[in-house]
């Protein structure tokens, strides 16, 4: 074991109890060089009474003391502080007072006559030793703070991201949606808002990654959408103004992908941009799939100025319901490695009645984890498509 070094041994408060006062004086003088503070006192009750008072960091004892003897000041002594050392200084190679002087968690002791030597040696080990737990705890506070400060700034982003969708606007009779972080923080998002017209427009963003680096990168995604539906501009301009955003803003590597759409009841259209998403299925009440929206683009924030977005718009003859989701949902797999898939999402929308269709499929997704978390951020969306 590893000894305090001189300096170090300064930076200690001993308390130093023994009833035989020669002794005590010639300890005492030893110990008051190489320490930073010397309290002593003469029994266990005056030691008990010192150590309530100065807090000393390690206590130096005798066993057999009038008043109080040195098993039980140890004992009072840790009952208050179980982390102060505490070395015994006995005459008695007494296996009782041994077997005791453990079970009080006595940190060390030195046979008398005292070799002086010896109690240093004693004392320098104890003091490594506290100062390596004292280090160990500092460390984990500091540890601990950092997580802590962490933890406060994802659940801010966490409370921004919640803000940025705009609850009251997700609250549309017309749309359900289910989303499940694997983090504090998503990293996939939905917007959903209705222009002056009263077209539906919503968009999925999947950013690269999850929890907080991946929901940073959807910020300038959402504040566009906002904007530009706002101003009942076309959804090409908005695609094409959204990748620019990415490219330019975020660092390299980062990139969202998006299904962003536009339906019209009135006209009963259905236009989209998918860039990077899963397929996304519009369903006929009767569970057919009248038509599938597959990615045929990019990412948002790979290509340049130059990007010029194309929709695939969509004209529905009879009522049916779009269902959109991420990677995160289809590629989520169970205890045996098997992802969630296409298949069993087919399976569901062809034999749930509409109204059952979103529940079920986030029925069966759960019961495939079996109470698994997933590795990745999972977003549902279905979208009724009824004439106006």
């Amino acid at each position: 074991m590893s000894q305090a070094t001189a300096e170090e041994l300064k930076q200690f408060s001993v308390l130093y109890a023994e009833d035989e006062e020669d002794i005590r004086k010639e300890v005492g003088h030893f110990l008051e060089r190489h320490v930073g503070k010397l309290i002593v006192a003469a029994n266990g009750e005056e030691a008990l009474a010192a150590f309530a008072v100065h807090k000393p960091d390690i206590v130096i004892s005798d066993i057999m003391m009038p008043a109080m003897d040195g098993l039980r000041l140890a004992e009072a002594i840790k009952e208050r502080s179980r982390t102060t050392p505490v070395i015994f200084t006995t005459a008695f190679n007494d296996v009782k007072y041994l077997h005791r002087a453990i079970d009080l968690g006595v940190d060390g002791y030195v046979l008398k006559p005292i070799d002086l030597k010896q109690l240093l040696a004693v004392f320098s080990k104890t003091a490594a030793l506290l100062l390596k737990n004292r280090e160990l705890v500092t460390s984990r506070a500091q540890l601990e703070a950092y997580h802590q400060a962490a933890e406060d700034e994802r659940r801010l982003v966490a409370e921004l991201m919640e803000r940025m969708m705009r609850p009251e606007n997700l609250r549309d009779p017309q749309v359900r949606y289910w989303l499940k972080p694997t983090d504090v923080v998503s990293g996939d998002l939905i917007a959903l808002s209705r222009s002056r017209n009263r077209k539906l427009y919503f968009m999925l963003a999947d950013s690269t990654g999850h929890g907080l680096p991946a929901a940073l990168n959807l910020l300038p995604v959402n504040h566009i959408f906002y904007s530009m539906v706002s101003k009942n501009l076309p959804l090409t301009m908005m695609v094409e103004e959204m990748n620019w955003a990415v490219k330019e803003q975020s660092p390299t590597g980062r990139y969202v992908a998006a299904l962003v759409a536009c339906i019209d009841l009135h006209n009963r259209l259905v236009e989209i941009w998918n860039g990077g998403i899963p397929s996304a299925f519009f369903i006929g009440e009767d569970g057919r799939g009248m038509h599938t929206f597959d990615s045929v683009n990019l990412p948002l924030g790979i290509l340049d100025r130059t990007f010029t977005a194309q929709t695939e718009v969509f004209q529905w003859s009879e009522p049916g319901q779009l269902v959109v989701y991420s990677d995160g949902l289809s590629e989520a797999e169970n205890e045996a490695g098997e992802p969630f898939g296409l298949s069993r999402i087919e399976q569901v929308l062809r034999q749930a009645a509409p109204a059952e269709r979103f529940s079920g499929l986030t029925e069966a997704l759960n019961a495939h984890l079996g109470g698994r978390r997933a590795f990745d951020d999972m977003t549902l969306m279905l979208v009724e498509c009824v004439p106006a």
